[in-house]
């Protein structure tokens, strides 16, 4: 079965940006087909917030690999809103945390599909791997690769995926990085799909803490990621957010890109 691509009527132009309008129901029914299909490259899943957006529109060769996605879902509340100023409808927020990725990766189980875990510092890959069999026996993880390889050393990591077989690949180096790899790698990587999930991995090792629900349903986990690292994201959000409201605004009032 081929899984056709999202119509050009489910997406909406943000900043340069084609964002799905789809919920997380709707996109794991769509990795689910990608598991059973065979296609002439993976499906290619990933995110936009407002800090991936803004430095979308400066950024081309950035804004080209995330345009290339199947799937470019809207991780920021700021994103639904621009979505729904700038084009229509966008059903949610999707956020993957822990207990998505313990949907998606049970769902990769009950179809017998194998999971290869590419990102994090040494160590962290494997930890998530252990904790996720521990949780369900029967997730099968095809193998683990860290995120600290040098450019001469990326041909061996994907012959390493297609060698373990893996179904889904999920890929944790942080934008743009990951978007940039992926999409140089796509025609080579042999799996039913990748999905960009940034720094889940290190979060589900327990490396990095993750915000409370009443944070995640509260849409300020912004707030909560600049009280925990301040001096690292400080110039992310408190000028970046006014950035991205601006740029929004200025596309609204002058539309020049459309999806």
């Amino acid at each position: 079965m081929t899984v056709a691509p999202p119509s050009i009527a489910s997406r909406v132009d943000v900043l340069g940006v084609p964002v799905t309008r789809l919920s997380f129901e709707q996109l794991l029914r769509r990795l689910d087909e990608a598991l059973q299909a065979e296609r002439e490259r993976p499906d290619y899943y990933t995110y936009v917030n407002a800090y991936c957006a803004t430095l979308a529109a400066r950024e081309s060769p950035y804004r080209a690999s995330v345009s290339r996605a199947d799937v470019v879902y809207a991780d920021g509340i700021g994103v639904v809103w621009a979505a729904r100023l700038l084009g229509g409808p966008c059903p949610e927020r999707i956020n993957v945390g822990p207990v998505e990725l313990g949907r998606i990766v049970d769902l990769c189980a009950e179809r017998g599909a194998s999971v290869f875990l590419l990102g994090g510092a040494p160590g962290i890959a494997d930890e998530v791997a252990r904790r996720l069999v521990a949780e369900r026996p029967g997730l099968r993880i095809a193998g683990v690769h860290h995120g600290y390889f040098a450019p001469e050393e990326e041909a061996a990591v994907v012959r390493e995926i297609n060698g373990s077989g893996a179904a889904l690949l999920i890929v944790g180096l942080g934008p743009p990085k990951q978007e940039l790899w992926v999409s140089q790698h796509l025609g080579a990587l042999q799996v039913r799909a990748t999905w960009c999930m940034g720094g889940l991995l290190d979060q589900v090792a327990g490396a990095v803490a993750y915000p409370p629900e009443w944070v995640r349903r509260s849409h300020v986990q912004w707030l909560y990621r600049l009280a925990v690292e301040p001096r690292r994201l400080w110039r992310r959000y408190l000028l970046g957010i006014p950035e991205f409201i601006g740029r929004v605004v200025h596309q609204r009032l002058r539309p020049e890109r459309q999806v």
